[in-house]
C-alpha cells in the first residue's frame, strides 16, 4: 500500500531534530506523512530513509521516500531555470520586469 509522503529539502529540519546527528546519517530536509507527522528526513549510513523526531527513528516506505525526493528536487529547481532567452528578457526589462519588448527595439 503506498502511503503519502511529502519531502521538503529546504525546509527546518532542526527544528524536529534538535541534537547531534548520528555518524554516517546525512539530513535532507523534512518528511510529512499522511497522518500529518512532520519530523527530519535522515538517510542513515546504509541508505535507509528515516523519519527523526527528538532522537527517535521511524522507518519510512523507501520508494515512496525516493519519489517524493527526486519530486521535491525536480520541483526546486523547475523555477530557477535560465535560458538565454530569459536572461536577454531580465536583461531589457530590468528589474521591475513587465511586458517584454519585441525584439530590435531598444528601452
Amino acid at each position: 500500500m503506498k502511503e503519502k509522503i511529502e519531502v521538503k529539502t529546504k525546509a527546518p529540519w532542526a527544528l524536529y531534530w534538535p541534537g547531534p546527528i548520528p555518524v554516517g546519517t546525512t539530513v535532507l530536509g523534512t518528511v510529512t506523512r499522511a497522518d500529518g507527522a512532520t519530523g527530519a528526513l535522515l538517510r542513515l549510513s546504509s541508505g535507509i530513509y528515516c523519519q527523526g523526531n527528538a532522537g527517535v527513528l521511524r522507518s519510512l516506505p523507501q520508494r515512496d521516500v525516493e519519489a517524493s525526493l527526486a519530486a521535491s528536487v525536480i520541483g526546486e529547481r523547475g523555477g530557477s531555470a535560465t535560458s538565454p532567452a530569459k536572461a536577454e528578457s531580465s536583461r531589457r526589462n530590468g528589474l521591475l520586469g513587465g511586458r517584454p519588448q519585441a525584439k530590435g527595439v531598444e528601452g
